[in-house]
């Protein structure tokens, strides 16, 4: 039962493993995006503290609250991506475990090898030197600063928005 419209096991994972990954270079683009566009709205908002600078309005108080709004957005678009990344791992996780488990679905010795190498590079198997399970732990501080910043950036913002006269 060999049909082209199917995925092989071996094509299944390499197609989770690549929605994975597209996930994370999501992740990474936004958070370059919206550190570039911080970067821009924190410099046009100290040059509006020169002297006799025009529209202390707009630079002390629209810009604060549209940088939260920024951060806000960023900050759920992220989440998503990796609320979607985890829904891939999570397939990737049973995918393995049902061709491991399923006797139908045993493969012949090389593609048993392949599948044990995959196995143990998942992310949430891999080990360190010596044989601990890390995977899950680097993942979650991986996560940490794209979570974070929009967090971080939004209580800068808001001090600014607070502070200004």
């Amino acid at each position: 039962m060999n049909r082209p419209d199917l995925y092989q096991p071996a094509q299944a994972l390499q197609a989770l493993r690549e929605d994975i990954q597209a996930e994370h270079t999501l992740i990474a683009s936004r958070v370059t995006w919206y550190v570039t566009a911080q970067a821009f709205l924190l410099t046009a908002y100290a040059t509006s503290w020169n002297a006799h600078f025009g529209w202390p309005v707009f630079f002390h108080t629209v810009m604060p609250v549209a940088a939260i709004v920024l951060s806000a957005l960023i900050l759920a678009s992220i989440y998503a991506a990796t609320w979607a990344q985890d829904v891939y791992l999570r397939e990737q996780a049973a995918l393995l475990e049902r061709l491991q488990s399923d006797p139908e679905l045993t493969p012949d010795a090389a593609e048993r090898l392949a599948l044990s190498v995959y196995e143990r590079t998942t992310v949430g198997r891999r080990t360190d030197a010596n044989g601990r399970v890390v995977g899950g732990r680097i993942h979650a501080l991986v996560r940490i600063v794209p979570l974070a910043l929009p967090f971080a950036f939004s209580a800068l913002w808001a001090y600014a928005l607070w502070a200004a006269p």
